[in-house]
């Protein structure tokens, strides 16, 4: 009874929005980053006469198969049981740290797919790794990239967004105080995502820089995965229209008793175990919530109008927008949208016991300090109706992997609804 009283609770917090603000700065934006560069000294055709094609299939699996073209002469690793037996002698491979192969992130751990150094020589040796690190949630490869960033404490000198599922980057890596310039490839492959890293000295790269841009626009997949790392599930608004939601997430509906007006959520609860009857209700938290409101255009239904009640709901649970943030992304809607908009603010929690501190976040730990949240909003027109989608999520500050995944879970289902019967009503 508590926990149906408890998500009972969550489901009436969020019903939309309603406000003007003055807009605010965006966290960690990587389109601020300056472009990667991609000149070279060298033609691409005296390049090519210098590298070499290498065909590689990790463990024989098909998703991981990858083309890498090299420096003549490089050195390929076999196994990483060799590996960690020579780390565990000298601490050391090649001056290269043992935590470059293996980082947890999240409690996962990067599996090394493919590693390839120069020759032995007088000078420290470059090296080309693949690593790959599972994912189990929806997020955009710019949001986990930013994650890495974060966890790791570099900072990109350089990035280029080829498609949605590849990055282009260059930093500057610390190995027991040695900085090796790298340039990075970010890619995907179902629920692995796959970085490619060229790693050079800085005291070599002048000499090598060539090579390096060369090696890394030549990297591919060459059969990667497409299909979402967590299946979707579908929600019909009985034969109107449908949207697609994570199976990860908690479907809430209170029941349809009327085709003109629809409301369906999907909320993210994180501290439940696998064992329902084990849970302890103090340790559930919200992180993230969809609200979805689908309008039939009766007389007198407007925009201005739907706003203006969703927005005393919103007052009514003593939730108050602070700043707007500026959003420049274009979000994919269905073809049967005819008009769309998306706008994001902070958001002041109540005072309560639910959201006043996010147990899985910065926050926990200074007393009575309210987490940050925000709240996303998209408005999507059909000729025949509105739909109002509403995200009530941990704020980018608080918890930025929660936040990522849950405006990606947004971006997912915007993309979803498809309008079936417009007109019914």
């Amino acid at each position: 009874m508590f926990y149906r009283q408890k998500l009972l609770f969550l489901s009436a917090l969020l019903l939309g929005v309603c406000t003007i603000a003055s807009p605010s700065e965006a966290y960690l934006r990587l389109d601020q980053v300056p472009p990667l560069i991609y000149d070279m000294e060298k033609t691409t055709d005296e390049l090519s006469k210098e590298m070499e094609v290498h065909q590689e299939k990790p463990f024989g699996d098909e998703t991981l198969s990858m083309e890498v073209t090299l420096p003549i002469g490089w050195h390929r690793y076999e196994t990483e049981t060799l590996q960690e037996e020579q780390d565990d002698k000298k601490g050391l491979v090649d001056g290269l740290s043992k935590k470059s192969y293996q980082i947890e992130k999240g409690g996962d751990i990067f599996r090394m797919l493919v590693r390839y150094s120069t020759p032995p020589r007088i000078q420290r040796r470059s090296e080309f790794r693949v690593r790959s690190i599972e994912i189990s949630s929806l997020i955009s490869l710019e949001n986990w990239f930013t994650e890495l960033i974060l966890q790791m404490g570099f900072s990109p000198e350089g990035l280029n967004k080829i498609s949605e599922d590849r990055l282009e980057a260059q930093y500057t890596i610390f190995e027991y105080g040695e900085p090796m310039v790298t340039r990075a490839v970010i890619t995907r492959s179902g629920n692995k995502i796959i970085i490619a890293e060229y790693m050079v000295h800085q005291e070599n790269y002048n000499r090598e820089k060539d090579q390096q841009i060369y090696a890394m626009k030549q990297f591919k997949m060459l059969d990667p995965r497409e299909d979402l790392p967590i299946a979707l599930n579908t929600y019909p608004f009985v034969d109107i229209a449908k949207f697609q939601y994570p199976q990860n997430w908690l479907l809430y509906t209170p029941g349809i008793t009327t085709i003109e007006r629809m409301e369906a959520s999907i909320i993210n609860l994180r501290g439940m175990s696998e064992d329902q009857y084990s849970n302890k209700y103090s340790r559930i938290q919200m992180n993230g919530r969809v609200d979805v409101s689908v309008v039939y255009k009766g007389e007198g239904v407007t925009v201005e109008s739907e706003m203006g009640l969703i927005g005393q709901a919103l007052k009514d649970n003593g939730l108050v927008l602070s700043d707007r943030i500026d959003l420049d992304k274009d979000f994919k809607v269905h073809e049967k949208i005819s008009k769309s908009s998306v706008n994001v603010y902070h958001i002041i929690p109540p005072v309560s016991t639910e959201m006043k501190t996010n147990l899985f976040s910065r926050s926990k730990a200074v007393n009575n300090k309210l987490a940050d949240y925000e709240y996303w909003i998209g408005i999507l027109e059909t000729p025949g109706r509105y739909y109002f989608v509403r995200l009530l999520t941990i704020g980018r500050d608080e918890d930025f992997r929660a936040w990522a995944e849950n405006t990606e879970v947004f971006r997912v289902l915007l993309g979803s609804i498809s309008p079936v019967n417009d007109d019914i009503h």
